[in-house]
């Protein structure tokens, strides 16, 4: 009795914590891309660049970011300049173009986001900015575009390939996984189907056979008894591999669907990862691999 009250109590918690956890999920979206990825600049006199900061508020982080990013290109561009001056201007809420110029700070914000940070209070500021490289600092021709809804725009292009794939997948078997860029599956669908579907056929058109000789004239007792036997084993065989290639055509537009499309940005990647050891007299470094997971 107490193991079916546990049970139950387990369930009724679950039942309760799920749907806060998944309204707080609702309403956080996800990071854009270009926090993990920066995008690709159009022309050789800028560079984009993702500076990140912390404060207790959103406010301070959102200064705390900006000062870090004005420093930065000043530090490139070998501009002298103080960052208590720089805090204090941007903490004003000046307009970032008034403050390029008042610094002569050539810098374009291309994008921004801020999250509450869970886990040690605060807030977390991320600026996308456009830098000039060294040599264009009076004339670097920045992207006058947003990129704020980049992630959008990654969920609009993945959906667009789902869709594109399963169509594509229910005329074609394993063409939407080629679209993908999973040739190897969409070979291994398309192939499948074709032994199915043209065993099937085949099985169809030998049951024809056979019936012809049943009824041919002059066919003799044995003859038709054999041939009703292999009708009815062809037609086994052919509604067998018809039903296996009905499921497998189900299955394989599901996995054209479900599937990742190598031509978009993948949620995880793999890259090795030097990790340096705190001592400072004899450092040493831990070689492996690490992981990224976008959320």
């Amino acid at each position: 009795m107490r193991k079916y009250l546990f049970v139950l109590y387990a369930l009724l918690v679950i039942g309760i914590l799920c749907p806060d956890v998944v309204a707080q999920n609702r309403k956080r979206p996800p990071l854009p891309d270009w926090v993990f990825e920066k995008p690709e600049r159009s022309n050789r006199t800028f560079y984009y660049h993702v500076e990140r900061a912390t404060g207790e508020t959103e406010t301070e982080a959102r200064n705390n970011a900006y000062t870090q990013a004005f420093m930065q290109v000043a530090l490139k561009l070998g501009i002298p300049l103080n960052t208590e001056d720089i805090s204090e201007a941007v903490a004003s809420g000046t307009n970032v173009r008034l403050l390029s110029q008042r610094f002569t700070i050539p810098m374009n914000v291309a994008c921004y986001c801020s999250r509450p940070n869970d886990e040690f209070g605060g807030w977390t500021y991320w600026l996308l900015c456009q830098i000039p490289e060294v040599g264009y600092a009076d004339n670097a021709r920045f992207d006058d575009f947003n990129e704020c809804y980049k992630h959008e725009r990654y969920d609009q292009r993945q959906r667009d390939s789902n869709t594109r794939a399963i169509v594509a997948s229910t005329f074609i078997p394993g063409l939407g996984q080629m679209l993908k860029g999973h040739g190897g599956s969409g070979t291994a669908f398309l192939l499948s189907e074709i032994v199915l579907f043209g065993g099937g056929t085949a099985c169809y058109f030998m049951g024809q056979e056979q019936v012809k000789t049943m009824k041919a004239v002059g066919t003799s007792y044995e003859d038709y008894k054999s041939a009703k036997n292999m009708k009815i084993t062809y037609d086994i065989a052919m509604y067998t591999a018809f039903g296996l290639g009905a499921v497998l055509h189900i299955g394989n537009m599901v996995h054209a669907w479900v599937v990742k499309d190598k031509h978009l940005p993948q949620n995880i990647s793999f890259a090795p990862a030097i990790i340096p050891t705190n001592e400072l007299l004899q450092p040493s470094y831990a070689y492996g691999a690490g992981v990224q997971i976008k959320f």
